[in-house]
């Protein structure tokens, strides 16, 4: 019973995370990134024989740790290298002579290589499927047989899982993990203190709740810089007519690398052309853009499109263009300049549009 409600546990916790799902979720993920995991472990029951007698050895939920570090490629793919730790205590042994004591444990050090696939859902629900090998040392301690002799040894075994679990992005680089694993080894073959050969079992549900950190992602090459070319000439009223034409207003465009506010030395030296144009005495005030690609949540790329704005209004100040004649606004994701749908990194959206007015 004790073992179904902690299964129900996993369960609720994964219910939990359904009201996330209603925010939009990026593409998969590219890059490196760490994850850090608590284990419920539950031991299947062991078929245990020692000189031709059987007993049957059932263990209490355990508790254990799990840390991992891999790669994801962008394409839903993972490869990791995984090591964890995991306890669990005798719980009763039955059989012919068994012993009476149940203050034995059986421990487990796993070191696994495991490959997973991420399922994207649209919603920042992302399910997974994955399976792992590797290694495993089994440690008993204190463990009486049916003899009622105790099994204190260590066995090094291979050990493999199957993987299926759910995660939930916090932000674009924290997510929330769950996942249930059923892991196995080898049968251990042990001794007793007495010199006796024990063969045993060594199988397990386990659930594991924790975090995951994404440490970047791999861009693709910004497009080019370009400068928006100059209009034409306007030609000059002529002398009979007395009209005044006014200047057509001028534009300029800057672009910024992925989730950066940095100007780029192309960008200070469209900036530094766009000032020089803006003394020639034609214009009286430059608006100054900020715009974003659709990567991302709302609210940051509102934040993030601004801080562009700002760093090209800076710029302009210190090339001597007073403060009163520069409006800045951040636009977010609206104004793409290269529509796509939401989620999507576009070199050319994360941008900055420089326009001069005459009034």
């Amino acid at each position: 019973m004790k073992k179904l409600q902690i299964l129900g546990m996993g369960v609720a916790a994964m219910a939990l995370l359904v009201p996330f799902a209603a925010q939009a979720a990026d593409a998969p993920s590219q890059g490196w990134y760490a994850g850090l995991d608590n284990i419920v472990g539950l031991e299947r029951n062991a078929d245990t024989k020692a000189d031709g007698d059987k007993d049957i050895i059932k263990y209490n939920a355990g508790w254990g740790v799990s840390g991992s570090g891999g790669y994801a490629f962008g394409n839903g793919l993972r490869t990791e290298g995984e090591l964890a730790y995991r306890r669990n205590q005798v719980n009763s042994i039955t059989g012919a002579g068994a012993g009476t004591t149940n203050d034995g444990h059986l421990r487990n050090l796993n070191a696994m290589a495991n490959v997973l696939y991420d399922f994207t859902t649209g919603t920042r629900l992302t399910p997974y499927i994955g399976a792992g090998a590797g290694g495993a040392l089994v440690d008993a301690e204190n463990i009486r047989t049916v003899d009622g002799v105790s099994v204190n040894k260590q066995q090094a075994e291979f050990a493999y899982q199957g993987i299926v679990g759910v995660a939930v992005a916090l932000d674009k680089n924290w997510s929330f993990t769950t996942d249930y694993r059923y892991v196995g080894t080898t049968d251990p073959s042990l001794k007793s203190d007495t010199g006796e050969k024990v063969k045993t079992q060594d199988a397990s549900h386990n659930i594991l709740i924790g975090i995951r950190y994404q440490f970047g992602h791999a861009e693709p090459a910004p497009a080019p810089e370009v400068a928006q070319p100059a209009p034409a000439p306007v030609p000059a009223p002529a002398p009979a007519a007395k009209v005044a034409v006014p200047a057509v207003p001028q534009s300029y465009m800057v672009f910024f690398d992925f989730d950066k506010s940095v100007l780029t030395p192309e960008a200070k030296r469209i900036i530094a052309a766009a000032a020089q144009d803006l003394k020639s005495g034609k214009y009286v005030r430059v608006v100054v853009t900020g715009h974003t690609d659709t990567k991302g949540t709302a609210t940051y790329n509102q934040k993030l499109s601004e801080r562009r704005a700002t760093a090209v209004a800076k710029e302009f100040e210190s090339l001597g263009v007073p403060a009163a004649e520069i409006k800045q606004i951040g636009a977010g994701k609206a104004g793409l300049l290269v529509p796509t749908a939401d989620g999507v990194r576009e070199a050319q959206n994360r941008r900055a549009e420089i326009v001069f007015d005459t009034k």
